[in-house]
């Protein structure tokens, strides 16, 4: 008995000593401690400064732009800073997505989608996807009109909430619906109306999602052990209840296209994506597949709802905090379409002063956000440090964006002019939303084009303000799958 327990103490003490050693020339960082690596100082950090990216960038400035980091098993490089950062995001070396076990628990244990993929599989899908759109009207004069539509529908319901005056708005998810609505037309061809009872159930799906559901710093990935030790806690069960959830009302969808399903007619996305199935269907390799088709419909709402949401909601909590800024843009508006014509895609160029509000906007979004996980694909160099194949890499963009250490003056500070140069729109190289390289954003025109469309359409109609004899909307956000601004509520008076 003694000398089998003795040899159980002697392996965990060794496994434990291999845990905390480092590879060579890896990312400094703060120590590794057995099983757990640094995950108690991280979490120490995080519950310190409120949020996980404020804690990387402590980090930072003690151990670099680049952090080596271990959380359970898993090692982590986060990168800090728009110098390391265009490295990183341009290094193919690190295109790659994360293929651990919990990276696939959302879709059948395999790797599937557009977001959390790479190689061949991810290129063919996404190269797919990506011509189907533009057959469909993305990028074209179709998605235009289609965005100019939503966009007046949110002025009609604001219009009827304020009835002829002002009323007051929660702006928080005030932008969702006809987000999701635009988004969906091009997935399965349907608009909803906001009373309809199906798009109120994929809206609770989705927010239930983004709330709970994040990008990094979920327990159970780190400790895959607590799915099965503490499944509630870890996340493990919300994460997977939402999930089942969503995949369900997609099938329902898929089940309905079916029935009306004409090859020689297509719709949208999604009747193309069938045909594509039926035609590979007898192909043992095909990449095509009903699963595969649900999993891309959720890494669209992924990628052109919540972020896009998102940043409207930071937009006008920002624009209610800096009146003088929504003065300004209404005078333009007022100068360059007058009051009754809606605008247009195509009045981007007249509206400067727009599109850098758009971009500030987007950069205090994405400055309160990290990049997707990446994953290196082969052993490469970054900033001079060594990652070994399949390490994990994550950006955060804080520091390039908001902190006071950024090449950007005031940056706390929401001044849209910063992005005017001699009367042109000049992005700087440390803002970059849409990431670089083969993982640029595919959806950027869409969303720029909803950012450009809401904002003008509701500063073109109302004036917001904030609450009488309430303290001004906090900037602080809530973590979820992207970063949101805490509730809060505005007047909204007809101008």
């Amino acid at each position: 008995m003694f000398l089998p327990l003795s040899l159980l103490i002697i392996v965990i003490v060794l496994c434990g000593y291999q845990s905390t050693r480092k590879p060579k020339n890896f990312p400094l960082g703060p120590r590794w401690w057995p099983f757990l690596g640094s995950a108690p100082q991280v979490q120490y950090l995080r519950k310190k400064t409120g949020h996980l990216l404020l804690a990387t960038s402590k980090l930072a400035r003690q151990y670099g732009p680049v952090i080596g980091l271990k959380v359970g098993g898993e090692q982590i490089v986060v990168v800090h800073g728009a110098k390391a950062l265009r490295e990183f995001l341009g290094n193919e070396d690190l295109s790659g997505r994360p293929n651990s076990k919990p990276d696939t628990y959302r879709s059948w244990g395999k790797r599937l989608g557009i977001i959390m993929t790479d190689g061949e599989f991810w290129f063919e899908q996404r190269r797919f996807l990506v011509r189907h759109l533009r057959e469909i009207g993305f990028g074209t004069n179709d998605m235009s009109t289609l965005l100019e539509d939503e966009s007046q529908e949110l002025v009609k319901y604001l219009l009827k909430e304020t009835n002829g005056g002002e009323g007051i708005l929660g702006m928080s998810s005030l932008f969702s619906i006809p987000i999701l609505n635009a988004l969906w037309r091009m997935l399965v061809g349907v608009r909803y109306d906001p009373g309809d009872p199906k798009l109120a159930k994929l809206h609770g799906i989705l927010a239930d999602m983004f709330k709970h559901v994040s990008i990094v710093g979920r327990p159970f990935v780190a400790f895959p052990i607590l799915r099965y030790l503490a499944p509630e806690a870890s996340g493990y069960n919300i994460y997977m209840e939402v999930y089942r959830r969503l995949i369900d009302f997609i099938y329902e969808a898929i089940d309905d296209h079916k029935q009306m399903h004409d090859p020689d007619c297509p719709r949208d996305v999604m009747d193309f994506y069938l045909s594509m199935i039926n035609r590979n269907s007898k192909l043992q390799s095909s990449t095509f597949s009903e699963q595969q088709l649900v999993i891309i419909c959720i890494d669209m709402f992924i990628a052109g709802s919540e972020t896009t949401s998102n940043t409207l909601g930071f937009c006008f909590l920002y624009l209610v905090l800096y009146p003088e800024v929504q003065r300004k843009a209404q005078e333009e508006i007022d100068r360059a379409l007058g009051r009754e014509r809606a605008p247009m895609l195509s009045d981007r160029q007249r509206l400067p002063y727009i599109e850098c509000i758009v971009w500030e906007s987007l950069r205090m979004f994405v400055g309160r956000a990290f990049t997707l996980p990446h994953r290196a694909i082969r052993d490469t160099k970054l900033c001079g440090y060594s990652l070994p194949k399949n390490v994990k890499v994550v950006g955060c963009l804080y520091d390039s964006c908001l902190s006071e250490d950024c090449d950007m003056e005031d940056p706390l500070a929401f001044k849209p002019e910063r992005y005017l140069k001699n009367g042109q729109v000049v992005i700087p190289d440390n803002i970059i939303p849409f990431g670089l390289g083969k993982r640029r954003c595919i959806g950027e025109a869409l969303a720029r084009g909803n950012l450009f469309l809401f904002i003008t359409a509701l500063l073109q109609r109302f004036n917001f303000s904030q609450m009488p004899n309430e303290s001004p909307p906090s900037t602080d956000w809530e973590d979820g799958f992207t970063p949101r601004p805490k509730d809060f509520q505005v007047v909204v008076s007809e101008r």
